[in-house]
């Protein structure tokens, strides 16, 4: 039996780095474990220049390969739709995350708001393959009966139906609009009652390991662990609540600054990359804040950091309970975050007003993170969370779509690959080619959509370090739209990032943070790089919006029942 090393709250893990046999050529079929954080950004933990203390993500990443150029949605369900299915977001049925659907969008092809029959999920097709399949956490694919993930190839479930809640017993709606798909199912079946200790990331690693615990002997497991932490409302345990009590009194730029110059020591990012100073107008200064301000946003830092450490000690005990039960030795562990670090305020949520919340929740600073409170991240933190990248979730810069990979198994130490561009959708194929699975051509009698994905496996093997990949990447999401060929983006973002014409031009090569607009000096590269994109478009079914807001004119109850009475 190995010796662990105890350090921090409650006894946290920290596996020991140690070289391992390659098992990955055993005919045995390997374990696989896909976990996923929830709006956290690039640069908070250790592995990508955090300071937020994450032993077993550093000891994932010491042990296996941490990729900084791997793109994701805007969004997360938009994300999570691509990962479990390898196929773009808009052909999977997630062409616009629910509930933001415009009158033209809803209903129409690609855009049903849940995984449509034109898909098929991992564990479904794991489960061809003999694979025991189970998660725990956020699904937020369709809530309704047929699209549960009991229904679409989960043996085990328990999940968060909607985008997000209270991460303790009361689990209350972002919003009223919210409030149809804010609840859990547990083997398809509706959880009434949570039980009185319920903390999100506690239980759903509870769940996951009374899971695994029951996999069948002679079978490999696919464990699929979507935390909703970091996502608001900011939560956390009494227990962890001053884990780091004072850590952020010094302010965003001094935050910004350490975790830049970390990630230039690390070999991150270039040595010459300049801070993602805030863009002018968006966000507040440290300086411009009051103090009664300033104290309000250290503590806000200080949960939010608390809920991503508590992440990384509920790893542990995932990966204490793997090498109990013999299993460390042959399990693929995937870990990322669906998009960028969370701006939004409580009362930006659809539905939602500064006076609504002022009334409904407690949120008096010496209440934050507790289960009455409803507070948020905001703006100018999230933007220091994606360090070195400029904005965040809901645009497409790179503080929005760019987030951590880590990918880690026995056999390989610790690489960072920093050159090779990768997209959600690749880790389908590859998690297929590493289990020698196939994906069938039809699912209940319905052609399946081609993926957008591409296998590395070549990488996951360390028998090489790069994919050919001279295509576009491409996104959209609420007509934000991106295209990455190479070293070079072009990017299209509305009010109040953009104007909604004209696109821009980056080098996000030699300049990671998308300071310098090169759109005027090179407008024929920016033009093929637009048409790319139009083909895309084309190709994948996109629907222009006619913004217009769907959910306003249904109501949110009639608006989740997705035509169905």
């Amino acid at each position: 039996m190995k010796s662990y090393l105890l350090c921090g709250v409650g006894g946290l893990l920290c596996f020991p780095i140690q070289a391992q046999k390659n098992v990955y050529l055993k005919r045995e079929q390997p374990n696989i474990l896909l976990i996923v954080v929830d709006d956290m950004g690039f640069s908070d933990i250790q592995p990508f220049g955090g300071e937020i203390d994450t032993p077993n993500l550093k000891y994932l990443s010491d042990n296996g390969i941490s990729f900084t150029r791997f793109h994701t949605s805007s969004l997360s369900a938009p994300t999570r739709a691509m990962l479990l299915t390898g196929v773009d977001n808009h052909q999977n049925g997630l062409g616009v995350m629910p509930p933001l659907h415009a009158e033209n969008q809803y209903m129409q092809p690609g855009y049903e708001g849940y995984l449509n029959e034109h898909v098929m999920t991992l564990p479904e097709v794991l489960q061809k393959n003999q694979y025991y399949t189970c998660m725990a956490g956020k699904w937020h694919l369709g809530a309704q009966s047929g699209h549960t993930p009991a229904e679409r190839g989960f043996e085990k479930s328990f999940a968060l139906m909607g985008g997000g809640a209270g991460h303790f017993t009361n689990s209350f709606a972002l919003s009223a609009d919210e409030i149809p798909v804010t609840f859990y199912v547990e083997d398809g079946k509706v959880v009434d009652k949570l039980p009185d200790d319920f903390y999100s990331t506690q239980y759903y690693t509870d769940k996951m390991i009374e899971y695994l615990e029951n996999c069948p002997k002679n079978k490999p497991f696919f464990g699929y662990l979507a935390f909703t932490a970091p996502h608001d409302p900011l939560h956390i345990i009494k227990e962890w609540a001053d884990k780091y009590h004072g850590k952020y009194d010094c302010g965003y730029d001094s935050i910004r600054t350490e975790r830049l110059n970390r990630q230039k020591q690390m070999g991150l990012i270039p040595k010459d990359t300049p801070s993602n100073l805030p863009l002018s107008g968006h966000n507040k200064a440290w300086q411009e804040l009051s103090d009664i301000e300033k104290k309000e946003q250290s503590r806000k830092m200080e949960i939010y950091a608390a809920m991503i450490e508590y992440v990384d000690y509920s790893i542990g005990r995932i990966l204490k309970i793997l090498e109990q039960e013999g299993k460390i030795n042959n399990t693929l562990i995937i870990f990322m975050s669906d998009n960028g670090a969370n701006p939004k305020e409580p009362y930006a949520y659809p539905g939602n007003t500064k006076e609504l919340i002022n009334n409904k929740y407690n949120n008096n600073l010496t209440n934050y993170g507790k289960a009455d409170s409803f507070i948020s991240l905001g703006g100018s933190w999230a933007e220091v969370c994606n360090t070195p990248y400029s904005l965040y979730k809901m645009t497409m810069d790179e503080g929005g779509i760019c987030t951590p990979l880590i990918i880690s198994r026995p056999g390989i130490k610790g690489h960072v690959v920093n050159q090779t561009l990768l997209h959600v959708a690749d880790l389908f194929p590859t998690i297929l080619d590493y289990t020698r699975t196939k994906r069938p051509q039809s699912y209940q009698g319905s052609a399946l959509a081609p993926l957008y994905g591409k296998s590395f496996i070549n990488i996951v093997n360390h028998s090489g370090m790069t994919v050919d990949r001279n295509d576009a990447l491409c996104f959209e999401m609420q007509e934000d739209k991106a295209v990455i060929k190479g070293e070079w983006k072009a990017v299209l973002l509305k009010a109040p990032y953009g104007n909604g014409k004209d696109w821009k031009l980056y080098n996000i090569k030699k300049d990671v943070a998308e300071k310098y607009d090169l759109s005027k000096k090179y407008p024929k590269l920016l033009k093929q790089l637009i048409q790319d994109w139009e083909i895309y478009a084309d190709s994948v079914g996109y629907i222009r919006s006619d913004h217009s807001n769907m959910i306003k004119i249904l109501g949110p109850t009639k608006f989740y029942k997705y035509g169905k009475e």
